[in-house]
Formats: structure tokens, sequence, C-alpha cells
């Protein structure tokens, strides 16, 4: 996606990296990109993650590697009651060029090109990160190489967008109109959406509309809103005890059997028996 570049000023700051915890009632639509490689590991709280064209779920201890300039967003719930929670690490990729034997990162950096989705995380890594701010500054940049080791050696891991994703920067006007459509289209899934008015936002006709989106973002218009209600809709099954029709709706679908069938095909059983 074309999204926002994020300056994490690492350059005119004391710091070689960025270490933040962010805890909010909600993760917002925020397309963005930055040189720096990011480790961002959710410590409470569920929703879904966009990197580059994947469209995932992500809930507690879920922990991602995002290549350099790989665009990526949180986005939860915005009327779920729990909180949200996440632990950033922010670094450039020559941060342990000095050192010969730190060589074979780069092949994790490279990896990260794609994002990677460490499964099931080992209890020291978690700690580590979980810890980190406590430990002295000096010390941190030891744990940073420490959890980069182990992330490297972790063989449990998934990549996220396509081999043929690709990322075209643009201009900032139309970096800036990507932004508005995708914030718009994540904040109304529960409305009634369409390529007319999606055009119409963007001062373009329909055919152009539909190209400029899938070049954007990696998916047509309908692929990229359809798999983001259907995401919402597995987290409203898995944490609340709403009827089924009631899901559907409140996700934007206009009929129970359109939400079942799409449903069925992106996840491969139905939401009936996903809950269970």
């Amino acid at each position: 996606m074309n999204p926002v570049i994020e300056k994490i000023g690492l350059q005119e700051s004391e710091n070689s990296f960025h270490f933040f915890k962010l805890e909010v009632n909600q993760f917002k639509p925020f397309w963005h990109y930055h040189p720096e490689l990011e480790l961002t590991l959710i410590t409470e709280g569920h929703g879904t993650r966009f990197i580059g064209n994947s469209i995932l779920p992500y809930t507690k201890n879920d922990l991602v590697l995002i290549g350099a300039n790989l665009p990526h967003n949180y986005s939860s719930v915005h009327h779920q009651q729990d909180q949200q929670g996440a632990i950033v690490l922010q670094f450039p990729s020559h941060i342990f060029n000095s050192f010969k034997e730190c060589e074979l990162l780069h092949n994790l950096y490279q990896e990260a090109e794609r994002g990677i989705h460490f499964i099931k995380p080992t209890i020291r890594t978690l700690k580590m990160l979980q810890n980190f701010e406590s430990v002295p500054k000096t010390e941190q940049v030891a744990v940073l190489l420490q959890v980069l080791h182990q992330l490297y050696e972790h063989k449990d891991r998934k990549y996220l967008s396509s081999p043929s994703y690709f990322y075209q920067r643009v201009s900032a006007k139309s970096q800036g109109k990507i932004k508005t459509i995708t914030t718009y289209i994540l904040e109304n899934l529960n409305k009634k959406l369409t390529v007319k008015e999606m055009a119409e936002r963007t001062s373009m006709v329909e055919q152009s509309f539909c190209r400029w989106f899938k070049k954007a973002v990696g998916h047509s218009f309908v692929t990229f809103l359809n798999t983001s209600r259907i995401e919402q809709a597995c987290m409203f099954l898995l944490t609340s005890d709403k009827p089924i029709q009631a899901i559907a709706y409140d996700c934007g679908f206009e009929s129970l059997s359109h939400f079942n069938r799409t449903f069925k095909k992106l996840k491969g059983k139905s939401p009936r028996e996903f809950r269970a």
C-alpha cells in the first residue's frame, strides 16, 4: 500500500534504536512505512494486522518483524471493550554492522522484507521484550542483539506479504489519498461501501479507482473490503455470544448467505464451525 512515511528520527537523536510501549483503547488505522526495521509484540488485545498485502488477525503474544519500508498497520475493532497493548522496537539494519559476527542477521533482515510472523515465540524471547524497559540503556543493546539472534534461530515462522507484492512510492498527494481512503474503509466496515462511493471520495472514475487501488494495496477493493470484514467477524465470533446473523450485519454484510459464502471461501470453514 502507498501509505505515509513515518520519520523515526534516529539520526537526529542520541539513540541507535527506538523503543516504546503502547497502551490504548484502540489501535486506529494508520498505514505507514519507515526505513527502520520494526519488531512488534502484542501484549494485550486483538484485531487485524496489515503487513504489505497480508491481512490477518493478531492477538496476545503476536510477534512480527517488519522489514525496511514495508507498509504496515494494526487496527482493532473500534467498539470492543478490551485494552490494546504493544511493545515496539525500531532499529536500522546497520545497527550491528561493526561486528562481523552479526553479519548473519542480514539474512533475517532480508527475509523480513515480506514481514515475518514468529509462531509461538519462546518464553525467553517474550520475557526479554517485556522486561526491556527496565534494563539499563547500555544493556538494552545487548538484549536487542540476543532477541534478534533468537528470532534468527526460530524455525516456526510464517512470511506474511506475498513474494509478488511490490511497493512503489508515489507523490505526497497520492499518499494522502490512500491513507484517507483506507482509514475510511477500516473505520466503516459495518456500513455499505461501494466502488462508486470510493471513486467519488478519491475524485476518480470507477475504473481508474479500481486500477489505482489494486496497484497501491495489492488487493482489489472488493477483496480488501471482504477480507477486512471477515477478520473483524472472526473477532466477534471468538469474543462475543452474538448470533451469527447479527455479526454478519454488524460487519457490513447485507445477507447471511453472502456472509457464510465469503467466510467459508476465506477461512475454509463456516462461521459456526469457526466459533466451535
